[in-house]
């Protein structure tokens, strides 16, 4: 009798182990698969279609009322002081959002060609001059 539960047992166990070891194969045989399907090949280019932002004189252009908030990028805190510093020179309104290091400029003046023209020649000198990129606007 004892005999027979070790033997039993002893079956139990193996299945057990069987079943583990067979569970651990294709687990691993499925994360293969996977990091296969997610992990592009290092010796192939990766591809990522990126919408490019509005064209700032194209924005610009298409003002019909204010106020008008423009958002830039910059690299770092200190070129976005040195960009709202700028532009408050020439009397345009600027936030920065120092967590992103993004800056949004406030139009809020009449819109006629003449204030398109000076803004849009405002800011693409300034963006020139602090590697700012031009994000996109929205009406306040």
């Amino acid at each position: 009798m004892k005999g027979l539960k070790r033997a039993g047992l002893a079956a139990v166990v193996g299945f057990a182990a069987a079943t583990v070891v067979t569970k651990r194969f294709y687990d691993k045989k499925k994360e293969q698969e996977l990091d296969e399907f997610l992990l592009p090949d290092e010796s192939e280019a990766i591809k990522i279609h990126i919408d490019s932002p509005s064209s700032l004189k194209e924005d610009i252009d298409s003002l019909n009322a204010s106020p008008v908030t423009f958002e830039f990028g910059l690299e770092s805190k200190e070129k976005a002081m040195v960009f709202q510093d700028l532009l408050s020179e020439k009397g345009l309104s600027s936030n920065i959002d120092a967590t992103n290091f993004s800056v949004e400029v406030l139009f809020n003046d009449e819109v006629n060609d003449v204030s398109k023209q000076s803004l849009y020649e405002n800011l693409n000198e300034l963006c020139q001059q602090v590697n700012a990129q031009y994000k996109g606007c929205h009406l306040k």
